[in-house]
């Protein structure tokens, strides 16, 4: 699957993720769960930020410039640069949530 991002959806967040979850039932309303937000970023490179929505983009500028991922593509380029992180540690588990609707999760 191939995910079209340009600079509106161009956000990812990093979450480390607990060392143990709950494993009784969650039938009864779920049980909270705590993650620990490391970082926040624009995944690909040579979007712009646009301070103005897509429609007045649209009307003023002209056509908005996307990109296509897949899911390997962003594997292949943010987790090994992610993994080099001070905050990123041995044997913790991250995940990686893609505003254009893409996650990932990966282990040091």
């Amino acid at each position: 699957m191939k995910y079209k991002i340009d600079g509106w959806n161009n956000f990812c967040r990093v979450f480390e993720l607990p060392e143990k979850f709950p494993n009784d039932y969650c039938f009864g309303g779920g049980h909270q769960v705590n993650f620990q937000m490391v970082d926040w970023f624009n995944p690909v490179a040579g979007l712009g930020v646009p301070a103005v929505p897509k429609e007045v983009w649209l009307k003023e500028v002209g056509p908005i410039e996307t990109k296509e991922k897949t899911i390997e593509d962003l594997n292949n380029t943010i987790v090994p640069w992610l993994k080099d992180k001070r905050y990123v540690k041995e044997g913790k588990s991250y995940l990686i949530l893609f505003n254009f609707g893409a996650s990932l999760v990966f282990t040091k």
